[in-house]
């Protein structure tokens, strides 16, 4: 018999009375994560069993941490309704719990994969029984077993918090609808790699340390690099600049000009790939440039083998603010091969680390 991944996939969401607001959008990315998983478990059937555990905390409710879905079949898991934000966040209890729970059903197991995904809104104000030093601990400990933890926050410190607790893999967003909905596609995104990476390692005959320094690396990687630099003088293999052209193709100034003289350009040719870069023309119209980005959105969909780096496209020349464009690349967000500028992202709620 096959050897398969058995990959425990944990999600502990802050269910206290300030996301009250959110409560739509973390019911949307809470079902889209499930979604996820769900595809995962038929695509990589052959290699991957997967289960999910869906915690969430308050202290509006007793018990004030509570195991809504208790490690099931991801494959018996409907939708998910029940969620009333109420109360203050015991974050530490809650991660706490949960994580020394789970450790004790898996910990000898070499085919275990931990994936934990953690959202909160604000700071740690209730716990009990856990502190950031006791937490920090364990979570050092589980890292070195191969656990992968993400971390999507807002309305806090962010970084002060995920730097104490030793978390690597961090996201805020905006304290809205639209940076909650961002925030979950680009974790399902990250669980999308981080499924298809783990296929690869059990297709393949790696021994048991073998796998465990890939489970090391793939949770170190688990939120790649997804802002382009503001500046671009070097691409490494399979890279392709991304920039905004005319239909004409006359690559004459701006980011334009930097594709033609150093990333293979081809003047006349007013979109697409053309050597290491792919032309989107700005200058006829944002209908025009929308439709550009759709057919860019797909071409980068079909080509995962490549990472692009889209640049600050339609707010020079062709005068755009990123305000205007950067919905334009919504769909982008589930990319992973995609990466785009950090004044884009803040106009889709997000900011990475």
């Amino acid at each position: 018999m096959e050897k398969k991944a058995r990959i425990y996939n944990l999600i502990i969401v802050d269910e206290s009375g300030s996301m009250s607001h959110l409560r739509e959008s973390t019911l949307s990315g809470i079902n889209e994560t499930i979604g996820t998983i769900r595809k995962a478990q038929e695509e990589f059937k052959e290699t991957q069993e997967h289960t999910l555990t869906l915690v969430t905390f308050d202290t509006g409710n007793t018990p004030y941490v509570r195991t809504m879905i208790d490690n099931k079949p991801i494959s018996e898991i409907k939708e998910f309704t029940d969620y009333m934000p109420n109360g203050c966040s015991p974050l530490y209890d809650a991660m706490g719990q949960s994580l020394t729970r789970l450790h004790e059903r898996i910990k000898n197991d070499p085919d275990a994969a931990a994936v934990v995904t953690i959202l909160t809104d604000g700071l740690e104000n209730a716990s009990c029984e856990w502190n950031a030093r006791s937490l920090r601990d364990l979570i050092e400990k589980l890292k070195a077993e191969g656990w992968s933890f993400s971390y999507m926050g807002s309305a806090h410190n962010v970084k002060e918090v995920t730097d104490l607790l030793a978390i690597d893999n961090v996201m805020e967003f905006s304290h809205d609808d639209r940076g909650t909905r961002s925030s979950w596609r680009r974790e399902s995104s990250s669980k999308c790699a981080f499924y298809r990476k783990m296929n690869n390692v059990y297709s393949s005959s790696m021994r048991d340390e073998e796998i465990l320094e890939s489970k090391r690396q793939f949770a170190r990687e688990y939120y790649g690099n997804r802002v382009s630099p503001d500046q671009i003088s070097h691409l490494e293999a399979g890279e392709v600049f991304v920039f905004g052209s005319n239909i004409r193709g006359y690559h004459a100034g701006g980011a334009a000009a930097a594709a033609m003289n150093h990333f293979g350009a081809i003047w006349g040719q007013g979109e697409g790939l053309q050597g290491q870069s792919y032309a989107i023309p700005t200058m006829e119209g944002i209908e025009s440039l929308d439709n550009a980005v759709k057919r860019f959105t797909q071409f980068a969909t079909e080509h995962p083998d490549m990472r692009f780096l889209v640049t600050r496209i339609g707010c020079g020349i062709a005068g755009y603010t990123p305000e205007t464009i950067a919905p334009l690349f919504r769909d982008c967000i589930n990319l992973e091969n995609v990466a785009l500028p950090a004044d884009f992202w803040k106009v889709l709620g997000l900011k990475m680390y």
